[in-house]
């Protein structure tokens, strides 16, 4: 993976390079499986034939938790990410300093808990905190389209500017 100097963002000094490329793991409830890295040319085209673009969000939720267990508060530090329910499957969708990932599953605690098959880490005491709100009509396709027309996957990360509360905020909002 090549990498630019302006795809290095904010992220230079923990040595992660942003990759403007979404990662996608359709079965994150597995152990084992495909995952896909998917650049922003392809977005469309390479979910529209893994998903099915029809699917109605039924609701959507919003949630947060600690960057950290060193954390006594989390009123303004937290990572931020959105959950999402279809007739089909539970979703998940966050941004960080590498990229976008969308995690999908019939199991929620697999998109709710676990980040990249990996359980999320939170402080001591401290969960994963969550507001809720019925959708609107949008489709998983119109989501899709929404994060390629606003071009999400090329936006660098920024600690301060542009992290994933930002989008986390945006994407609630569409939804």
């Amino acid at each position: 993976m090549g990498s630019s100097s302006s795809s290095m963002s904010d992220s230079r000094s923990t040595g992660v390079v942003y990759t403007k490329k979404l990662y996608f793991d359709p079965n994150a409830d597995s152990p084992e499986g495909r995952d896909y890295w998917i650049t922003d040319s392809e977005l469309r085209e390479t979910l529209s034939e893994l998903v099915d673009v029809t699917e109605h969000i039924i609701e959507v939720r919003y949630y947060k938790h600690p960057l950290g267990s060193w954390q006594l508060m989390d009123n303004v530090l937290h990572h931020a990410f959105i959950v999402f329910e279809t007739n089909a499957w539970w979703w998940s969708i966050e941004k960080n300093d590498e990229g976008v990932t969308i995690q999908r599953s019939k199991d929620f605690d697999s998109v709710c808990h676990r980040y990249r098959r990996t359980k999320r880490k939170t402080s001591i005491g401290k969960g994963v905190e969550m507001v809720k709100k019925a959708s609107g009509s949008a489709t998983v396709m119109e989501l899709i389209n929404h994060i390629w027309r606003k071009n999400y996957l090329n936006q660098e990360y920024n600690f301060l500017t542009y992290n994933c509360q930002h989008f986390a905020d945006l994407l609630y909002e569409f939804i």
